[in-house]
């Protein structure tokens, strides 16, 4: 008896409460109530949000799963209080600490409800299909004439008013593109392969209209490191074709995004305020720097509002975020809040290898869990390397990517139980 025999619950029915989540997350991502003007006011997130939270209670379904990112999480939330007040403003501190509170509800609510590869699997299959209408909503919205002028060019822009600014929206769509490839490796129904390929191409036209130097390069690395894990012959095949993927992608590109992207290594290329958005950046992380010098074990609080605030009145009065994870962390936190940090994502990542090191063992290297595991470490490759020109820290794909590690913990888990119990029968 080996770990491949041992049966699954994929035939079973969905919980009330994971097609809950589900909608949550979709509600998350397209914001509904933000981009439709109809649905101004109305406070769709908040209502479902306390109804999903009642009804799971009622349930049974809230509970606490043993993990071992479990501690990095609450740390990271009871921070958010712990060091309120020491804040420049502790009300700001306390107010994103209920923010990240919401995300932590979801991360909880994640573990509980997914415990087999089969709602894993609808969780992240609805995450990408919810980008998919996301994206499309935006692309619509580009069309009838939204977005911005800015670096002396028109850039497009993500509906609503979260994450929605070029680089946000131009990361958002880079984050995503791990998990299509998984599912579109694994998807044997034709009509969604073909969604996933129509999501990627939409991707890159994104990409392309929202001129965001960050996320081109994030793109870049991206596929250079999808290139570098290939083997033999086939590496080389992947090569050429990334190649002339980019050759035609530059040639197809507007003179003025061809000349936004020239600016990455260029200062002479585009506008001068092209330049200054670098040394923006430089100045932020300075900035956050001194910021941790003043307060190393406290941070000055937690949110960009406290950022700002205290950038003005005590540094050089750039009314500005750090445009920075490290220094964005490190200033409201202190070195505790890095600790946590750091906690959280190796913790994640070493989950991970866990969990790939479990099916390769058991030989069972195309079983989901094994290959989302590799789309989340990417993943987190991703979000540290974007970290260097954004403040992503509450993106709640940290937390997101968090649980669903937890999860597969435990179906590894649940499976190595199984097989001891079958073996021992």
């Amino acid at each position: 008896m080996t770990i491949k025999n041992i049966p699954n619950m994929s035939n079973r029915s969905l919980p009330a409460v994971l097609i809950m989540v589900c909608f949550y997350m979709f509600l998350f991502i397209e914001r509904p109530w933000e981009s439709i003007r109809y649905l101004n006011g109305i406070p769709i997130e908040r209502t479902f949000a306390v109804i999903m939270i009642f009804w799971a209670f009622t349930v049974g379904r809230i509970k606490i799963v043993s993990s071992s990112i479990n501690k990095w999480v609450y740390g990271l939330l009871a921070l958010h209080f712990i060091l309120a007040p020491f804040a420049q403003n502790s009300s700001s501190a306390v107010d994103q600490g209920i923010e990240y509170a919401k995300v932590v509800v979801i991360y909880l609510l994640m573990l509980s409800v997914v415990d087999d590869e089969a709602s894993l699997k609808v969780i992240i299959k609805v995450y990408i299909f919810s980008m998919m209408i996301y994206v499309l909503h935006s692309l619509w919205e580009y069309h009838n004439g939204s977005y911005v002028w800015d670096m002396g060019i028109y850039r497009m822009v993500g509906v609503g008013r979260s994450y929605n600014q070029p680089n946000a929206f131009g990361a958002s769509l880079v984050l995503s593109i791990p998990f299509v490839y998984t599912l579109f490796r694994l998807e044997t129904k034709s009509i969604l392969r073909i969604l996933y390929t129509v999501y990627f191409g939409s991707v890159v036209l994104c990409l392309v209209l929202t001129g965001s130097r960050s996320s081109s390069i994030a793109f870049v690395f991206l596929l250079l490191l999808w290139v570098m894990l290939q083997h033999g012959k086939r590496k080389i095949v992947i090569f050429v074709v990334t190649l002339i993927a980019f050759s035609t992608i530059w040639i197809s590109m507007p003179a003025e995004k061809q000349v936004r992207i020239k600016s990455i290594w260029d200062k002479d290329a585009g506008p001068a305020n092209a330049q200054k958005s670098t040394d923006g950046r430089k100045l932020g992380f300075i900035a956050g720097w001194e910021m941790f010098r003043h307060a190393p074990f406290t941070g000055i609080g937690a949110g960009g509002d406290n950022f700002v605030e205290y950038r003005m009145e005590h540094l050089d009065g750039i009314p500005e975020q750090s445009h920075n994870l490290y220094a964005e962390v490190l200033s409201a936190f202190g070195v505790v809040g890095a600790f946590f940090f750091i906690g959280l994502v190796t913790s994640t990542w070493r989950g991970c290898l866990k969990v790939r090191r479990f099916y390769l063992q058991s030989e069972m290297e195309k079983s989901f869990c094994f290959n989302i595991s590799g789309s989340i470490i990417i993943c987190l490759i991703l979000l540290l390397l974007l970290g260097l020109s954004g403040h992503n820290f509450y993106r709640p794909l940290w937390l997101w990517m968090s649980a669903w590690v937890g999860s597969m913990m435990q179906i590894i888990n649940q499976k190595q139980d199984a097989l001891y119990k079958l073996q021992n029968f």
